[in-house]
């Protein structure tokens, strides 16, 4: 009711994830070929093709704003931000050389995350984003996390059973508002 009052609307309710040594890291399953990729137009590109198709309340919200540019480069400028190295993000590609998502490690100020996992329109329903989460907590793992958090939004079903599946319990809920176009002008 307060956020409301001062002109703030719902923009989405997400689970918070935390992936702990106990839960056993989860099976790597072998389909997918992972490589660092230098090049910030190669995650631009990708970025597009995923948000094309996105569930996420926020990049919904800046494709709304400014088209799929501005979503990609929202999601490149924030992984910039955070402290954990460039070198980390890959890409992932079929054993035949297609490109089928990517995934980005990261640390933010509360630790090491699970940053991204996309997987191209093209090549989703295979089960690749288990695939792509799986490898990025072992990754992170191999780079010293004791412990990995992750998120998605609630309605993301597919996201969500992934990380239950990888051992990922959820710790908790937030909830994010955004200014009303009446509280913006």
């Amino acid at each position: 009711a307060a956020a409301r009052a001062a002109g703030y609307e719902l923009l989405v309710e997400r689970f918070l994830y935390r992936w702990t040594p106990e839960r056993g890291l989860p099976e790597r399953p072998g389909r997918l070929r992972f490589t660092p990729e230098p090049d910030d137009a190669v995650f631009f590109d990708a970025l597009r093709r995923i948000h094309a198709a996105t569930l996420d309340a926020h990049s919904l919200k800046a494709i709304g704003e400014g088209g799929l540019d501005q979503a990609a480069r929202e999601e490149l400028e924030f992984f910039h931000w955070c402290p954990s190295p460039r070198e980390w993000w890959q890409l992932a590609h079929t054993p035949e050389g297609e490109l089928a998502g990517i995934h980005i490690p990261a640390h933010n100020p509360s630790g090491p995350t699970i940053g991204f996992i996309g997987v191209l329109p093209e090549h989703r329903g295979r089960g690749y984003a288990y695939d792509l989460l799986a490898e990025c907590t072992h990754f992170l793992v191999e780079h010293g996390a004791e412990a990995v958090t992750g998120a998605t939004d609630r309605g993301n079903f597919p996201m969500a059973a992934n990380f239950t599946k990888a051992g990922f319990p959820v710790v908790r809920e937030r909830i994010n508002f955004h200014p009303t176009a009446e509280a913006v002008s």
